[in-house]
Formats: structure tokens, sequence, C-alpha cells
């Protein structure tokens, strides 16, 4: 068995381990339209691993990058190899990725009815905290779109607009980074970044948008992949406004869905959403190693999932 760099002949490959896999365990079809291996690969902030047995590919985990913050996932075994030692050997690939990384937090997300993936993953220092609730809500019947945001593809200086959403969320966990996810979802067409604010250049809050087919979203869904609000007074109601904002971004698409992934832990940002009208589809917890918050705090106004 050989743990290796995934190269993109085996793309095509992976996918069909992937959803082969993760339905085989839930018993449906989990993925639909979405293309979350090959969006993955190509972005810059990713390491794809593959493992091979006899030169076949039998499994991968896709290892990604947020400055200092770094998780591994989707990790998945072909099913008729479940349980001879692959995905533990590939969590230690991405084990040592981390290494290289400096990732000074690190995490997984998996699913929350499954003791054996908590106690794999524990044997690895990862430790379960709190729920993240995957969430939709229709975007029928959406508010006016709000008076002060705008497109990062819209916006003339787009290295100064990431610079500084890059200072937002550093003020929230120092060294988190979501350059990566920015530059994937432009580059690759996969939607857009969602600006906050009178100024781009200083944001009052951004949000990473996938939008329909060949995406991390789907037909008639966006999702917001990350989106984040300055810390500091008034941080609930620009998260309220930013939920006005991907909502009018996700109308303007054509979706029919907003979805999107908050950790519990955040109570005040979850509590809004709740009170929103969004509703969870799919309850998940995220371990982490070492067994601290990190960004999971209850002031902290943040949206995302690691799966």
């Amino acid at each position: 068995m050989d743990v290796r760099p995934l190269p993109a002949t085996d793309l095509d490959a992976a996918d069909r381990i992937v959803r082969d896999a993760f339905g085989t365990f839930l018993g449906t079809d989990l993925f639909g339209d979405t293309d979350l291996v090959r969006t993955r690969f190509r972005a810059d902030q990713v390491v794809a691993l593959g493992a091979y047995t006899g030169g076949e590919l039998v499994g991968s985990n896709l290892v990604t990058r947020w400055g200092s913050v770094a998780y591994f996932g989707p990790l998945s075994v072909t099913p008729w190899l479940w349980g001879s030692g692959i995905g533990t050997q590939l969590i230690e690939a991405a084990l040592s990725v981390f290494g290289a990384w400096g990732a000074t937090h690190q995490g997984v997300f998996t699913f929350a009815h499954s003791p054996r993936h908590h106690g794999l993953y524990q044997k690895f220092g990862f430790w379960p905290r709190f729920l993240t609730a995957i969430m939709s809500r229709t975007v029928a019947g959406v508010p006016p779109r709000p008076a002060r945001w705008n497109r990062l593809s819209e916006v003339g200086d787009r290295v100064a607009a990431a610079a500084a959403c890059a200072e937002l969320t550093g003020a929230i966990l120092p060294g988190l980074d979501v350059h990566g996810e920015i530059d994937a979802v432009l580059d690759q067409k996969l939607g857009d970044v969602v600006l906050l604010g009178a100024c781009s250049a200083a944001p009052d809050a951004f949000a990473v948008c996938h939008a329909g087919a060949g995406t991390e979203a789907g037909s008639g869904v966006c999702y917001v992949k990350f989106a984040a609000v300055r810390p500091g007074p008034g941080a609930g109601r620009h998260f309220a406004a930013l939920i006005d904002a991907c909502t009018a971004y996700a109308a303007g698409f054509g979706a029919q869905r907003l979805v999107l992934g908050v950790n519990t832990a955040r109570h005040e940002a979850y509590r809004h959403l709740v009170e929103s009208g969004f509703r969870t589809d799919v309850p998940g917890v995220t371990m982490h190693r070492p067994n601290e918050p990190g960004y999971d705090r209850g002031d902290v106004y943040l949206i995302d999932d690691w799966r």
C-alpha cells in the first residue's frame, strides 16, 4: 500500500470512490451533481492524497489549509477494503502535511452518529466538540437587496480586498486566512465572494459562495463555503445583513435554496440562523487537535464546515 499525491489522471476514479463510499455508508447519494474532488484538486490551498494497492487507486484524502487552521476530508476508501488500514495511512499522510504547513489548529468533520469514526480519529488526538449543523433555507421571498454589498469579481483591486478579508479573519483567530478559497471560487468560476460594507478594502463581513452544478453547491443551490463578520460592536447586525446579502446573491443566480454550515458553539450565529428560518439538514461533529475551541466561540459570527 502506497500513499502519494493524487495525479489529475486519477480524478475520475477518486470521485467514484468518494461517491461509492459515502453512498454505501449513508444509503443515499450525498453529492448529486456537485463536484468536490476536482474543484478542490485545482485549488492551491488543497493537497490531494491517493492510496494505491498494486497501482490501483483505492482511496483518497483531501487536505485543506486555511492559514493557521487545517483540516482533512473527505477521506474515502473503496468499501470492499474497509477495515484494512487504508484510512489510517491516509490520516497519517494528512498529519504529515499539517506538520509541513505548521498548522496550529487541526480538524476533521465526521458523522455525529458514528462511534467508529470518532474512535478512529481519537487515536490521532482529534476530539469531538460541538455539533456542526448543515442548514438550509428556501430563497423564495427574499428581502430586498441590501444597500451595501458587492461581488468581489466586480471589485477593481482583488488583491487588496482579499488581504482585507485575511485581516478580518485574523482578528477572529490569529493566522486564519481563506484567501485560497477566495482564489478558487473566482479563478474556477464556481460562484463569487460577497463583500458587505461601504468599502471593499475594509469589509464589515464577507462570504465565499459556490453556486450551481459542478461546484460544491449543486443545481438550484447556493452554498456558503465560508463567511465571517468582523468582531466588535455591531457584529450581530452585520451578520444579519450578510445573510440577507447571500440570499440576494442566491436569488440573483436563480438558486432555490441557500445552504451553509455553522458550529453550534458559535451560539449567537446559530441562534440567528434558526430564528431566520434555517433548518438543520445534516448534523455532524467537528473533531479538533488540540482539543481547543479555535474560532468556535459563542461571540464569533462565522459560517463554515469542514466536510
